[in-house]
């Protein structure tokens, strides 16, 4: 400051004003100079951290270091170092008031380095813990996080005002209350959070329906009060953490696990198209492979029944094959005999309760996939090939009336007349 009161002398500044612009000079240089310091030291950081050397994502401290960006901050704590040095040139012993206002400024400086260097370390554990990990620890280090930054608020505000840390943390009993109310969704999500970690009741990567909130994806992120979501339409849903715990959510990790998905759908055939399979019909279906030994079996067992009750060749007393028993059975067999179904699991077909729109046919079985796109190609395989060989049993499948059907209706009735 010497210096810049001899120049202010030297411009003949009026002496009245010289002390106090000359405060103000020393002290917008200062803040100048200390400003370019940290702002070189954050560029060479950023520079250093997009290096090749931190380019390598297999080597997870490499790449926990790089997202983490520590040396910004390292950066910052030799930014104070400079800073320091700089107070002694401009605010020598004489300016005692000034230089112990700017050194408790750079210790204030020097202790929230101090917090950020624990922060990035924490987020480094975090990466590196989590990376190729199902369970992820961020929600506890966000908890750590928080409950150390205060703790660190409660230290510099003391050290500013003059007053011990103590001073303010045995009235924490008071603001206990106070704390409750605030961190109220922090402390419920901590502990959903915490539930969902040890009961492995959701993982990163796992796939997830909750119709609540229009969920339907991947996790993709689990932090201390909430889970994030990414929908198959790619947007991002956040669920409260809590609600994971409060509320029914449907998981589908052990799907995924076991590599098999399930089909389970149903069409509707017209009960009027069914009938009994006669003489032709048992002859044309014996060309079906899948058919043979059923109905060879089905006929010598049938053959014993009738002749053992003496039905008298009568359709109303014997047992008789029908054509939708045959091709609930032509569906059964061939379902599993395709590659592409797992018979470790239930594979069936089963009628369902007759409705004003005929009697569901249901096809059951498993995938031996979870790809979503090859599960569907499967399941479309099945469905077209079932659907076209059904007229061979001459059995209909049920659908509402179109337009089209409407319009041959009334052209048929004009005919008619």
């Amino acid at each position: 400051m010497n210096y810049i009161i001899l120049l202010l002398n030297k411009l003949n500044f009026p002496q009245q004003y010289v002390q106090t612009t000359a405060t103000i000079t020393a002290i917008l240089l200062f803040l100048l100079l200390s400003f370019i310091v940290w702002y070189f030291s954050k560029f060479i950081s950023k520079l250093y951290i997009n290096s090749k050397y931190f380019k390598l994502k297999s080597i997870k401290w490499v790449y926990a270091i790089r997202e983490a960006n520590i040396f910004s901050v390292i950066g910052y704590v030799a930014t104070g170092f400079i800073a320091n040095f700089i107070s002694i040139l401009f605010f020598p012993d004489e300016y005692e008031n000034i230089r112990h206002i700017v050194n408790k400024l750079i210790n204030i400086y020097f202790l929230v380095c101090i917090v950020l260097i624990v922060n990035k370390v924490l987020t480094i554990i975090q990466i590196i813990h989590d990376t190729g990990r199902e369970i992820p620890i961020k929600g506890f280090i966000q908890f750590v996080k928080i409950f150390l930054n205060f703790f660190a608020f409660l230290i510099i505000f003391a050290y500013t005002i003059g007053k011990q840390p103590m001073y303010f943390i045995s009235s924490l009993g008071i603001m206990a209350s106070v704390l409750m109310i605030v961190f109220k969704d922090t402390i419920v999500g901590l502990t959903a959070g915490w539930q969902l970690s040890m009961n492995k009741m959701i993982r990163l990567g796992d796939w997830i329906e909750m119709p609540a909130y229009g969920v339907d994806g991947n996790v993709i992120d689990i932090s201390l009060t909430t889970v994030f979501v990414k929908n198959w339409d790619n947007r991002i849903v956040t669920i409260p953490a809590y609600d994971l715990i409060s509320k029914s959510f449907q998981s589908w990790r052990e799907m995924q696990k076991v590599g098999a998905r399930r089909i389970k759908r149903s069409f509707y055939v017209d009960m009027q198209s069914i009938k009994f399979a006669d003489e032709q019909m048992i002859k044309k279906m014996q060309k079906f492979e899948l058919l043979q030994d059923y109905i060879k079996s089905k006929e010598k067992d049938i053959a014993e029944y009738n002749k053992k009750h003496n039905t008298q060749d009568t359709i109303y007393n014997g047992r008789y094959l029908t054509n939708i028993g045959l091709f609930r059975i032509y569906c059964q067999q061939y379902i599993k005999t395709r590659p592409y179904i797992n018979n470790n699991f239930s594979a069936f077909v089963r009628q369902l309760d007759p409705s004003p729109q005929g009697i569901p046919l249901e096809i059951y079985c498993f995938t031996n996939t979870a790809d979503w796109l090859v599960y569907e190609a499967y399941q479309a395989d099945v469905f077209d090939h079932l659907l076209s060989v059904i007229g061979e049993f001459d059995l209909n499948v049920f659908q509402n009336p179109t337009g089209k059907d409407l319009k041959n209706i009334n052209i048929q009735s004009k005919t008619d007349k």
